[in-house]
């Protein structure tokens, strides 16, 4: 039974630890957050570098997380890092007794939410969704209010962003080409709408002389690398380390982010859109889907624009229209900076992760670590390509946090 002066306890049940991409990313900020807020955080992961996605991993874990559970008893909560895992929670739920049970939704697995799963979430009471934009708590809604925890940048990747901004524009001549910018996980170049994005650029009549740069986590695939050959002024950047890609975000005009929805199989559609916002710290104005929770990362018309619908002509409007005035688009850009180191300040992240995990009868003691300078230049990064267009953390690490980090309950077999 947990001692009331004890720090809390939190009980995480991630998908993977260690493999790099979005979701992990942000678990680390929640992590993080929740230690900074005096709470330990044991750690469970299906998956890892070493534990392939099989029918004996599920199973291993399922029995790791029903033993952390009887080891900790009645913690502060159990986190469940995806709805995926809600068979082996509710087991953990029962055997820890605890009263609350977050669980986090992305985007396309709400989509993929049966009725039957979600009226046992309805059913269970200490289980809650909790998801990443406005867009998203409205899916949900059919499950029961879901409190919106939106994504954060670790703060040396944040400082980066904010450091290559500061030399935004530096020799730019007026006359030269506008430099657009997108980027996503490359073997998802589809669905994050790049065909329509290569068909707007390529109207130059409209738009004018465009160089698109894509970059992103690869390897690219074939038919990506044939897409982009067959089109002058588009380049392509695989896996570019974290300061090239704050260049890229520094170096463009414009950045645009095209997921398509589909909720359907094979799912898609943008929960954030987190890039987004990573362009708009560089000072960078965006345009943003269709459809799906990205508005909730800029202001539309003051850091960037949504085009009316999907199709590579409503893009190629917006495009026009945007690129058309300059001096517009670098008060966007201007402007988005501010928001953006707003939406992303670690202290107000803090406080609403503890709010929504813990909930309002704890009061934990916060841990402050320090925190580097907002236009001071963080060391450059080393490691390999990671998530989206960033480069991945080590493959044993899950990301800055605090010294000693999450406890992990992982012994392996």
């Amino acid at each position: 039974m947990a001692n009331p002066s004890d720090p809390p306890t939190v009980l995480l049940l991630s998908p993977s630890g260690g493999l790099g991409g979005g979701i992990e990313r942000y678990l680390i900020s929640v992590v993080v957050a929740l230690e900074e807020a005096g709470a330990t955080v044991v750690r469970i992961d299906l998956r890892g570098p070493d534990r392939p996605f099989t029918v004996g991993t599920r199973i291993w874990f399922a029995v790791r997380a029903v033993a952390a559970g009887l080891r900790h008893r009645q913690p502060a909560a159990v986190l469940v890092g995806h709805p995926r895992l809600l068979p082996v929670a509710r087991a953990v739920v029962a055997v820890a007794r605890a009263r609350r049970a977050p669980v986090l939704f992305y985007g396309t697995d709400i989509f993929a939410l049966s009725r039957g799963a979600a009226a046992r979430l309805r059913r269970g009471r200490a289980f809650f969704p909790v998801t990443i934009s406005s867009y998203s708590a409205g899916a949900l809604s059919w499950c029961g209010p879901a409190p919106v925890l939106p994504p954060v940048l670790d703060l040396d990747w944040r400082a980066t962003l904010m450091a290559a901004g500061t030399d935004r524009g530096a020799g730019r001549s007026p006359s030269a080409p506008a430099r657009l910018l997108t980027v996503f996980r490359l073997d998802e170049w589809e669905s994050k709408g790049l065909p329509q994005l290569l068909t707007a650029t390529a109207a130059r009549r409209t738009v004018g002389d465009v160089r698109l740069v894509v970059a992103g986590r690869g390897p690219a695939p074939t038919t990506l690398r044939a897409a982009v050959g067959r089109q002058a002024g588009v380049k392509l950047v695989e896996s570019p380390s974290d300061r090239a890609l704050a260049g890229l975000y520094a170096e463009a005009d414009l950045f645009a982010l095209c997921t398509r929805t589909r909720t359907r199989p094979p799912y898609s559609g943008e929960g954030f859109g987190m890039v987004l916002t990573e362009a708009q710290l560089a000072g960078c104005p965006v345009i943003g889907p269709a459809s799906g929770g990205s508005r909730d990362a800029y202001r539309e018309s003051v850091t960037g624009r949504t085009p009316v619908d999907e199709s590579a002509e409503a893009l190629e409007r917006v495009l026009v229209e945007m690129l058309a005035d300059r001096d517009r688009l670098s008060a966007m850009g201007g402007a988005a900076v501010p928001a953006a180191r707003a939406a992303t300040d670690p202290d107000e992240h803090r406080e609403r992760v503890a709010a929504c995990v813990l909930g309002p009868a704890h009061r934990p003691r916060p841990k402050h670590r320090p925190r580097p300078e907002p236009d001071a230049r963080p060391r450059p990064p080393v490691s390999p390509a990671g998530p989206a267009g960033r480069a991945a953390p080590p493959a044993q690490s899950t990301g800055p946090r605090p010294a000693g980090g999450p406890t992990r309950e992982a012994v392996r077999p």
